[in-house]
């Protein structure tokens, strides 16, 4: 269970049909009677060849397994959300991810790990067969290298669903037992050699939850759900009668520990009572307290041992270290604030891992004190709440627990903190914002004054909320839940003006039902998570899970338009066809898993690999629009299974890091790139970013035949993040990075100021095309002569020199002849290029190609730009319509300029005054030009438009930044830097005109560099 029961387990008496309720894990759990499988036949579904995922850097779902490296540097994770996470713990940082064949539902799900004795190997297992499949095999054992992430060899043997895999190093033997209760066992599993497999052992049980080693690997210790306690003596095969099990055949076991030594286990049951145990025999060495929640997890640290609550915790239990022998509490730890799943003593036993709560973290901390050590988690939450306007074109949202005291609470709603404005036919996307969206948002509808409903558990026990009772004037009804349909309610909402009630369950259920009889209507198939909220409005609905997302979907074909995730400045949206819109570093937070077979591992390609292709934030527009994200790709692009096509392509593959051990110049670093040839590197077109440099490598020489390229590439005093990009010839693109660290050189180059103006204010040939009335501007041509000077006066003495390229009307220029004579001074009047299509494209791409390493070059343009489709155009002096429509070759296709600014050398700066006009905003020139890191300033963000001020003189943007340069902006009188204009120059647009006008800027891995002398 996400929440506070996660793991639970049924209690059941010996010989009755019974299962362990995991939520995100299998709908239907598996068990078997006698040799017959007692689940009702379902047919088999196909798994899907690529399953999007969302990757936060964390688990998102219940982690059912902790495993710790022999040395204790390394731990290893797995559970519900299908992957498994490779942990340094002391940098608190992942080292990687295994990946094996996944599909919907619970196909993929894992409930056990085993690491090799070496630690370079990890055994994985849990259910690997199709969602609700009819027939087995779902037991096979994926044995990964840690190193390379490739599936070494597969164990085949265990029909029914993993539940538990122990491994002992000195017998070099694994077992693996789960549904079945038949514990398989093979010798020298991680080895070269083809293991072999020992004699199985029969518990006799249905189903088997924990096994481990014990006694130097002399026994085996099982537990189960349904016939307690088991033990083997491994050198003569023969079971150990355990004295007193028949007390423990009615209680469902489900938790284990051994001690370090291996003479005792501990042992835990639903029904909270928690043992020690000889391990040579079985006998009670001392019983502790019975606990008053369901203890999933045990661990031992020395002679203590760690209790740790799964589920009806309240706000109070959490974890607690157990002096054994004197049934005391010597420390506790309340870090989690949810149900605690697993938990793992790293060698040595001061510090616990535990792995709960609402995010799914793994918590490390100290079992002497309780004190908190480090915490390794994903930059995501649960989303709790959600609120949708009326015309469904506002969302909401928010993450605090509603009822941190409760498993479950449908009937208390939580609190929106922050919101969404959708786009709609006249207007743009927004970015998210701090608030509840205003007044008129709608939350799920608990009740109304002709309809009443109640949630309680099922008669006998079991989950909270698992009855939801609805009556009414047409009657009343119940809908149970059981573990087909979400194991129990965790929202709902009534939908009156259609007749409905959708609840939202364990496992992302989302089902309508009728509100007369309660029949199921249809489902909304898309959460993995527990669904935590809904609210409904014009049509749609919005749904909030524990996977962390967001999903909007039209109600009347239950189809998925969007879905969205949030943390922090990161976000994306994104539809199931692939196309995205998102946050600067958004699209690093979700990609496809994509399958290579049940004996292969799978690759993971994220939605930054794939930029070029899928980041459309019109697509998602239309998407949200029309409702349809299928036909709002193939209205644009001809076709919705682009993402399919793209997927069976490989992306390039390399891996980067710091080569400290080389010398290199003065103002150099080595790097080392390992994992493809000279050839492949060469045919991607690959780029190298320091900081906001784009810088070129150069190429150096290594005798020592290790295979890798080396590389110096120049970098700056201080802290230089370098980003290798590989792009191959199908738009793939990898992108790998390391860290440098770099003194104060003694004499820093400066380079040289590049500084191209770009200013248009006549448009000749377009006479009516601005709303029936002539576009010309009446300022650009003085924002870039002004602009060009104040850079001239106040930055260009920063830098070895200050090159120019200068294109603005002449005649708008000589009417003002103040200006033409300061322009004069700075530039060659014959140098001035008009503002037409051919000479901004061809003159911008000579002047970008000639930046150097130490340049930096600032492009300013002031005029009209505008969107058709998906792309962005600048409209040039001989800009041209043909009746409605614009002749798009007599226009600037913004995506070649980006490029070339893209693709310069050095650091680059964009300063863009250019929407003044509805629906010049273009969020996909915004993404590219930050994925480039390109510093830039714009003059409006989304939705309002650049405005011009007679008493100004200019545009209101382009005014702020001139006084912002001149000294407006320098807060420490050491001059002006970047983030202080960037904060003056928002303020002040703000300011002058009365908020109707908000600019946007984006900096991305940058020293606040100085930008104007004092």
């Amino acid at each position: 269970m996400w929440r506070r029961g996660e793991g639970a387990a049924v209690r059941v008496k010996r010989g009755a049909v019974m299962g362990r309720y995991y939520v995100g894990i299998a709908s239907v759990l598996l068990s078997l009677c006698g040799a017959v499988l007692c689940a009702p036949p379902v047919r088999a579904q196909e798994a899907p060849e690529y399953v999007l995922d969302l990757d936060t850097g964390g688990h998102r779902a219940a982690v059912r397994a902790l495993a710790v490296s022999g040395d204790g540097s390394v731990i290893v994770s797995a559970g519900d959300d299908k992957v498994v996470r490779v942990w340094d713990w002391q940098a608190g940082q992942m080292r990687g991810m295994l990946r094996g064949q996944i599909g919907p539902g619970s196909e993929g799900v894992i409930n056990a790990l085993a690491l090799s004795g070496d630690g370079q190997a990890v055994a994985v297992a849990g259910y690997f067969g199709a969602h609700q499949a009819a027939a087995p095999p779902f037991g096979d054992v994926r044995l990964f290298d840690l190193r390379s992430g490739r599936v070494r060899r597969v164990l085949r043997g265990h029909d029914y669903v993993v539940d538990t895999l122990a491994y002992d190093a000195g017998r070099d033997e694994l077992a693996v037992a789960g549904q079945g209760g038949v514990v398989l066992r093979w010798t020298a599993p991680f080895g070269q050699g083809e293991p072999e497999a020992l004699t199985p052992l029969d518990t006799q049980a249905r189903r088997v939850s924990h096994v481990a080693y014990g006694l130097g690997g002399a026994r085996l210790i099982a537990t189960t759900f349904d016939y307690g306690l088991r033990l083997w003596d491994l050198d003569s095969g023969a079971e150990v009668a355990v004295e007193g099990a028949e007390a423990l055949w009615d209680t469902a076991l489900i938790a284990l520990a051994v001690s370090a030594d291996g003479s005792r286990f501990a042992i835990a049951g639903e029904d909270g009572r928690v043992e020690v145990r000889a391990a040579s025999d079985g006998a009670v060495i001392a019983a502790l307290p019975v606990q008053p929640f369901r203890p999933d997890a045990l661990a031992f640290v020395g002679a203590a041992l760690v209790v740790s609550c799964g589920y009806r915790c309240g706000a109070v239990h959490r974890s607690a270290v157990w002096d054994v022998a004197a049934g005391t509490v010597v420390a506790r730890y309340g870090g989690h604030d949810s149900g605690v799943h697993v938990a793992a003593a790293l060698p040595g036993g001061e510090i616990v891992a535990t792995a709960g709560g609402l995010a799914n973290e793994i918590h490390l901390w100290r079992a002497a004190s309780g004190a908190a050590v480090r915490q390794l988690a994903g930059v995501g939450r649960p989303v709790m709440a959600v609120g949708l306007s009326a015309s469904a074109d506002r969302v909401a949202w928010g993450l605090e627990d509603p009822c941190p005291e409760l498993p479950v609470c449908p009937m208390v709603l939580g609190v929106l903190q922050r919101s969404l404005e959708l786009p709609t036919q006249a207007r743009s996307f927004e970015h998210p914002r701090e608030g509840a969206g205003g007044a008129g948002m709608l939350r799920a509808v608990l009740g109304t004054d002709a309809v009443a409903v109640k949630a309680a558990p099922l008669p006998g026990g079991g989950f909270d909320a698992a009855v939801l009772s609805v009556s009414g004037a047409g009657g009343a009804f119940e809908l149970r839940k059981s573990g087909t349909d979400g194991y129990y309610h965790s929202s709902y909402t009534l939908v009156p003006d259609r007749d409905e009630v959708i609840s939202g369950g364990g496992n992302g259920v989302v089902l309508a039902h009728g509100l007369v009889d309660g029949g199921v209507l249809g489902e909304f198939v898309g959460h993995t998570g527990d669904v935590l909220a809904l609210a409904a409005g014009k049509a749609r609905l919005l749904t909030a899970s524990a996977d962390q997302t967001l999903k909007l979907w039209d109600m009347d074909s239950r189809r998925l338009i969007v879905s969205m995730f949030f943390a922090g400045e990161d976000w994306i949206i994104w539809t199931p066809q692939g196309y995205f819109h998102s946050s600067p570093n958004g699209d690093r937070l979700v990609g496809w898993h994509v399958n290579q077979g049940p004996d292969r591992e799978a690759r993971f390609i994220r939605a930054r690999q794939l930029r070029q292709h899928l980041h459309s934030p019109e697509i998602v527009r239309r998407a949200l629009i029309g409702g349809d994200p299928a036909a709002a790709a193939i209205d644009l692009r001809g076709t919705d299974n682009e993402l399919e096509a793209l997927l069976t392509r490989q992306p390039p593959e390399f891996e980067l890091r710091l080569a400290e051990e080389f010398a290199a110049p003065d103002g150099f670093a080595t790097i080392e790139v390992t994992g493809s040839t000279l050839e492949e590197v060469e045919s991607w077109g690959y780029s190298v970013l320091v900081n906001d440099r784009r810088v070129p490598p150069l190429r150096v020489g290594d005798v020592s035949g290790a295979g890798r390229l080396l590389y110096q590439v120049p970098v700056e005093d201080g802290r230089n993040d370098i980003t290798v990009s590989g792009e191959n010839d199908f738009g793939y693109v990898t992108e790998r990075s390391a860290m440098a660290l770099v003194k104060a050189r003694k004499v820093p180059k400066a380079g040289v100021l590049r500084v191209a103006v770009i200013g248009i204010n006549a448009y000749p040939k377009l006479p009516e095309a601005c709303n029936g009335r002539a576009c010309d501007l009446a300022f650009p041509v003085a924002d870039a002569v002004a602009f060009l000077s104040v850079v001239a006066e106040r930055t260009a003495p920063l830098f070895e020199r200050m090159e120019s390229l200068v294109m603005v009307n002449r005649a708008a220029l000589e009417a003002q002849p103040l200006r033409h004579a300061a322009l004069a001074a700075l530039v060659d009047p014959a140098q001035i290029i008009e503002p037409e299509s051919d000479e901004i494209e061809e003159r911008l791409e000579e002047f970008l190609l000639a930046a150097g390493a130490e340049d930096t070059t600032i492009i300013f343009v002031a005029g009209h730009g505008m969107n058709l489709d998906e792309d962005y155009y600048l409209i040039p002096s001989d800009g041209q319509k043909r009746g409605e429509k614009w002749r798009k070759s007599s226009l600037v296709d913004w995506e070649f300029v980006q490029e070339q600014i893209n693709d310069a050398i050095g650091r680059r700066i964009l300063v863009l005054d250019t929407c003044h006009a509805a629906n010049a905003f273009n969020a996909r020139l915004e993404k590219e030009a930050a994925d480039a890191r390109v510093v830039v300033f714009s003059a409006t963000a989304a939705n309002n438009t650049a405005a011009e001020r007679k008493d100004l003189g200019h545009g209101i943007f382009t005014y702020a930044m001139l006084e912002g340069l001149r000294g407006r902006a320098d807060t420490s009188g050491d001059g002006v830097r970047l983030l202080g204009l960037a904060d003056y120059v928002y303020r002040e647009v703000l300011r002058l005109s009365d908020r109707r006008q908000e600019p946007v800027y984006h900096i991305s891995q940058t020293a606040n560099f100085l930008l104007a002398r004092p």
